[in-house]
Parts: C-alpha cells; sequence; structure tokens
C-alpha cells in the first residue's frame, strides 16, 4: 500500500505584463472557513522573486532579476514593499521605471509568505503562488520629467 501526503498546497497562475507598464497585482487571502487573513494586524511579510530559466528543466534556477527587498533579499530591480491590509490583500507593484529596465521574456516566479510566530517558535513560511512570469514587448516609451 502506497501512502502519500503532498504538503505543497501552492497554485500555479502565469503572469504576462507589458515591459515599461506599472506592475499591480492584488492577492486576496483567505483561511479555510473562507474568512479573509488579517495580513496588518499579523505582520506578515512577502517574499516575491521573478529568475532567469536556465532552461527547460531548470524553472526559475537563474539570476534575480526582480524581487522583495523587504525581506532583506537585493535585486538589481525590485518590487515596492508589499502592501497589506485586514481584508486578506496584498498589493504588488513595480512602477513604470523599473518594468521598462526588465527585458522582455519568459521568467519564472513564485511568492511566498511569511507569518511571525506569536508563541516565540518557527515563523510560518509558505509558498502561495507560482509560474512563468512573461514580460512582453513594449513600443512606447514615456519621458520622465
Amino acid at each position: 500500500m502506497a501512502n502519500k501526503v503532498n504538503l505543497d498546497e501552492s497554485t500555479r497562475l502565469d503572469i504576462t505584463c507589458k515591459r515599461g507598464d506599472t506592475f499591480s497585482l492584488t492577492i486576496t487571502l483567505k483561511d479555510s472557513a473562507g474568512d479573509a487573513l488579517s495580513l496588518a494586524t499579523d505582520n506578515y511579510r512577502f517574499i516575491v522573486q521573478v529568475r532567469e530559466n536556465l532552461g527547460p528543466n531548470d524553472f526559475g534556477k537563474g539570476s534575480l532579476v526582480l524581487g522583495t527587498v523587504d525581506v532583506g533579499i537585493k535585486a538589481d530591480h525590485n518590487f515596492e514593499s508589499v502592501a497589506v491590509d485586514d481584508s486578506g490583500n496584498a498589493t504588488i507593484q513595480a512602477s513604470a521605471l523599473t518594468m521598462r529596465s526588465i527585458a522582455s521574456g519568459k521568467y519564472s516566479y513564485d511568492i511566498q509568505y511569511i507569518k511571525p510566530s506569536t508563541t516565540g517558535g518557527l515563523d510560518t513560511h509558505k509558498t502561495i503562488l507560482f509560474g512563468s512570469f512573461v514580460v512582453n514587448e513594449d513600443i512606447s516609451e514615456a519621458i520622465e520629467a
């Protein structure tokens, strides 16, 4: 008898965006009862990383292209700090200027949250989304004042 346990509850969500456009993605997190998580009150933090793909079997193992800095990860280009509220919303944003510096192409990404322990134990780290991150080429270029 074969037994299995799968602790990977992450969901695949492929993202396509436009180079040079402002990037904004809001996700809403709920518990198993369907109630919104209190992300602000409970001090959730988020790690978002976009990485190059090295080959067909090397999903996201390349260089960090775009990431979050509020958890100590340094990339050449960064998302803004992830904005959270107590309605379960986490908003990930990057300026048009940041997105203009990302070469068009197909990358891989994932989003992980960190929920601090309330008992002094280990923080909870959980990957919630992953997939391809496609940046389509743009023709127009804004002139920054």
